[in-house]
């Protein structure tokens, strides 16, 4: 998740809140000051492995473009003096590889940004601790009210279980990457690209694999409770209105440890983006985070640096026991009055099915070549190492 999105949101609720229907007079409030502040997302973690920094700048919301914030110095500097560098790898990321041992439990680390117009950005050090294993990840299948849709959608919540036995974790966040099985309806006979050939593609393509990040937000504390013990915090929600359920649906859950501060920062982000009630039950605030910059005071930053230890569980679901909205793959039957040449160069190669008639001859009708081919909607033929189906 984007911090900059976040914020694009909180600032679209702050200044625009009032031009919703429930304002009894609408005004247009001063929305400038929030544009073109460096916004930082980063979270260094326990991992070996490539981690990334993203470094943008924040835009008016009636403009709603990513500003990417290229050709930054990027470094993390623990409490030792230890420095790690970051490359820049275009579109504001910027990436740092790091190896068993370069990270400590208990350590503290702090992120620098030098910003493309020499402005320098400081995060308050943050320490590392593990993160407990996840206890579990259930899924129940339930309907639920929104208020788009009044008579609940159908599909399945996820939970998540989690606990320190030590009592030292307390502050949780949780992210979720989502990864689907899906197939394209119809199997190809026949290719046109100015003539008909029988064709079947070199490789299989009639079943795919997609991940994504899952949107949201996802936090628990038990700062004041006796036990550091979390149960049935509720996590993400998939309905039966996408194909996504369609076959087989797989979470993969991570969990971080957070500080006191980076669970404030993400839970007071997940208040505000989830809020759906009226917009008098809690007016909007800006959340700042801990991005300072250190050689102009007055300069505003956003976002916040996190350093947690991480664990990681997967779940995986079987189809909806109802039926899903899927995709729409309507065939074009090729006749006498609608003939394969009628179809023009653009649109090559065409696939068609094609069923034999006991004449000899074929009964064809051309799709959308996404209806034929699961790559062209943007997933993968090769099946991932989790998948345990």
């Amino acid at each position: 998740m984007r911090v900059n999105k976040v914020y694009v949101l909180l600032l679209a609720v702050l200044v625009g809140g009032a031009l919703f229907q429930r304002c009894v007079e609408p005004f247009t409030p001063e929305i400038k000051k929030y544009s073109d502040l460096l916004v930082v997302d980063g979270t260094l973690t326990d991992e070996v492995g490539t981690q990334v920094i993203s470094v943008s700048r924040s835009f008016n919301y009636n403009d709603a473009e990513f500003i990417a914030e290229n050709g930054c110095t990027v470094t993390v500097q623990d409490d030792e003096g230890n420095i790690y560098s970051y490359a820049g790898k275009g579109n504001g990321k910027y990436e740092a590889e790091f190896y068993q041992g370069d990270l400590q439990y208990g350590r503290a680390y702090m992120l620098r940004v030098i910003a493309n117009d020499g402005e320098v950005f400081e995060s308050d050090y943050q320490k590392l601790k593990p993160a407990p294993k996840i206890d579990s990840v259930t899924a129940r299948y339930e309907t639920k009210i929104t208020i788009e849709n009044y008579d609940g959608l159908k599909g399945y919540q996820f939970y998540v279980n989690a606990s320190d036995p030590t009592n030292n974790t307390r502050y949780y966040r949780w992210s979720m990457e989502e990864t689907w099985e899906y197939h394209a309806p119809y199997e190809v006979t026949f290719m046109w690209d100015g003539a008909l050939h029988f064709f079947s593609f070199p490789n299989d393509r009639s079943k795919c694999w997609k991940t994504l990040e899952v949107p949201g937000i996802f936090t628990g504390t038990t700062r004041d409770m006796s036990g550091d013990i979390l149960k049935n915090v509720k996590l993400s929600f998939v309905s039966t209105e996408s194909e996504r359920l369609k076959w087989r649906y797989s979470v993969l859950v991570t969990e971080y440890s957070l500080s006191a501060e980076a669970y404030d920062f993400w839970s007071g982000l997940e208040k505000q983006t989830q809020k759906t009630g009226s917009f008098y039950e809690t007016q909007p605030y800006m959340i700042r985070g801990n991005i300072n910059c250190v050689s102009n005071p007055n300069q505003v930053a956003l976002g916040f640096f996190s350093v947690s230890g991480v664990s990681k569980k997967r779940i995986f679901v079987g189809p909806a026991p109802d039926p899903v909205v899927e995709m729409v793959c309507n065939l074009d039957e090729i006749t006498p009055r609608n003939p394969i040449e009628s179809y023009p160069a653009s649109s090559f190669p065409v696939y068609l099915q094609g069923t034999l008639l006991p004449n000899g001859q074929y009964h064809m009708a051309a799709g959308e070549r996404r209806c034929f081919d699961c790559l062209e909607r943007g997933g993968t033929n090769v099946k991932p190492d989790f998948w345990k189906y």
